[in-house]
């Protein structure tokens, strides 16, 4: 009588080691792109945190627009900065607690301004009933890719504002870049003071 080994053949174990070999890959592969979904879903998430405490604010301070004017200066002013960018400012009931007042009334000014290789959204600050200078600009949102404002006024669109007439709607178009990759956001704004 003759006995088999029970060992594996040289074929049956390179076979073993190709099929582990390609569910390792295949797993690999898995968790590789799970991983790069789960950082492209942190930085954009990042992104839409940064729009939406931008437009919360934004919000406020226009809720809680002055619509009487003090002094000469209009309620809200908009137009370009030397550089080209857009700029808009307006009179606000809202006075941010970094300037330690309570109540009272701002003047809030944000453009755009290119710093560097970004473009970047600034915000400054200054009190109207107290003889303080005006905050310095701060960077508000960064890697800004596109900034654009609309205001309804009389029933037409326009994308510029003079006058010392409020619009009745303000209307923000804002691209932010997250990793070589754009994200768009729009949002309006009902202004209460806003002529019909």
């Amino acid at each position: 009588m003759r006995y088999r080994s029970a060992g594996f053949t040289l074929i049956e174990v390179l076979l073993a080691i190709l099929i582990g070999s390609l569910i390792l890959t295949s797993i690999y592969g898995i968790f590789s792109s799970v991983s790069s979904a789960r950082n492209r879903l942190e930085l954009e998430g990042d992104v839409y945190h940064r729009a939406r405490i931008f437009f919360d604010r934004l919000c406020g301070e226009l809720s809680s627009l002055r619509v009487t004017p003090i002094g000469r200066e209009a309620v809200f002013t908009s137009g370009k900065t030397a550089a080209g960018e857009p700029f808009f400012e307006f009179n606000t009931e809202l006075v941010s607690p970094l300037l330690q007042q309570h109540g009272g009334i701002s003047r809030v000014h944000y453009e755009i301004q290119q710093r560097g290789d970004t473009t970047v959204l600034l915000r400054s600050e200054q009190v109207l009933l107290a003889d303080l200078a005006a905050s310095n600009p701060l960077v508000f949102l960064s890697g800004v890719k596109d900034f654009q404002l609309r205001y309804f006024r009389q029933g037409h669109w326009l994308e510029t504002l003079s006058g010392r007439t409020l619009p009745q709607l303000i209307e923000i178009t804002l691209e932010l870049e997250s990793d070589g990759q754009t994200i768009p956001f729009r949002s309006s704004f009902i202004l209460s003071g806003g002529h019909k």
